[in-house]
């Protein structure tokens, strides 16, 4: 059991999780009783997952062994399997257990087989949510974790509570820079002109577009809303609640102490590539991070590429600031991340 003091702890440093954490709880008390209860956490890079495991392990220090995959595994034996005597075995990031590619499956299928095969462990995994659907296509995956939890969205008011948290009250000044007014959105405008044959007078009429006065509505914005209220619903719908990608938006935008309604127009997410690039996009997104050769590896059985080729790729997605370079590393740039899932799924390599 957990006592209070603990279980207050884990609400402030995972926020917004208490449901997914009750549900944790409950399969490690079913498998205390007997159950075979095995868990998959799923979600997209920064909303949290390896925080949640990590709040797992502070919650059950004694009983829980936990192991993290930061790349490709690329051969069984590099997998720790049974060597430690806890009965609660994490395994944080899962989808660098295989790769999309002929042969790339060998790895999963053990560490499969291993679950199935254990009666006498909890094993609590996490997932890259979109690894995982693809997964579950190709190997019905979701049979061996019937306990499958999914890291929730914030809504509006919890990212508010969520990015102020760190600030004194007061400390954060909103600014609206922006003019809202209550303004017609169409509007037909009268063209007088002049018949040349009759010398009289007739006139042309086109319909006048007003796009400050369209945006606001299709933003739910009212000339009386508030400089926070319209950025906290602005970061909250372009991360889509996703708690890391909006305090990325947030530290952009913040001009410490101020931050601005105006900053809410700077995001551009126009995206052009060709199939290849939209695969390595793919790949980026469902890896997490990834480093060049893995990439090129997997790359190398479906296309003849080299290392000019997938250079120039890497170049073309940073170039539209749709991944970050980091120690090795490629990544999704937080803030781009629902433009690229939206492109992606629009195009039909995620679902």
């Amino acid at each position: 059991m957990v006592s209070l003091d603990a279980q207050d702890s884990v609400k402030k440093l995972v926020f917004g999780m208490d449901e997914q954490i009750a549900a944790i709880q409950k399969a490690i008390s079913d498998f205390e009783a007997g159950q075979r209860v095995n868990i998959a956490i799923l979600a997209l890079p920064y909303a949290g997952k390896s925080e949640l495991v990590d709040e797992i392990v502070k919650m059950h220090p004694h009983d829980v062994t936990k192991v993290t995959f930061s790349s490709i595994i690329d051969n069984k034996d590099q997998i720790p399997l049974l060597g430690d005597s806890n009965k609660i075995m994490i395994f944080d990031n899962c989808h660098y257990l295989y790769m999309r590619k002929i042969g790339g499956f060998e790895v999963i299928e053990e560490f499969l087989n291993m679950v199935l095969s254990s009666d006498e462990r909890l094993y609590i995994t996490t997932w890259n949510i979109h690894s995982w659907n693809y997964l579950h296509r190709v190997l019905g995956i979701g049979k061996y974790f019937p306990v499958q939890v999914n890291i929730p969205s914030l809504n509006s008011a919890d990212m508010k509570e969520f990015l102020l948290s760190a600030y004194d009250e007061g400390e954060i000044q909103f600014v609206n820079d922006t003019d809202v007014k209550e303004e017609k959105i169409f509007q037909v405008i009268k063209r007088p002109i002049a018949k040349k044959i009759t010398h009289g007078k007739i006139n042309l009429y086109s319909l006048h577009i007003n796009r400050v006065a369209l945006k606001t509505l299709l933003f739910n914005r009212t000339p009386s809303e508030t400089a926070e209220s319209i950025i906290f619903k602005e970061i909250t719908k372009i991360s889509r609640g996703n708690p890391g990608v909006a305090k990325e938006i947030w530290n952009k935008w913040l001009e410490y102490p101020v931050i601005r309604t105006s900053s809410t127009n700077t995001l551009q997410s126009d995206i052009e590539l060709d199939s290849t690039g939209r695969f390595v996009l793919y790949m980026i997104l469902s890896m997490g991070y990834i480093k060049k050769g893995e990439l090129k590896n997997i790359l190398n059985l479906s296309c003849n590429i080299d290392d000019m080729m997938i250079n120039r790729l890497l170049f073309e997605l940073l170039s539209q600031d749709l991944i970050l370079e980091y120690d090795e590393y490629y990544s999704i740039r937080p803030e781009k991340l629902y433009a690229a899932v939206k492109y992606l799924e629009n195009i039909r390599l995620v679902w």
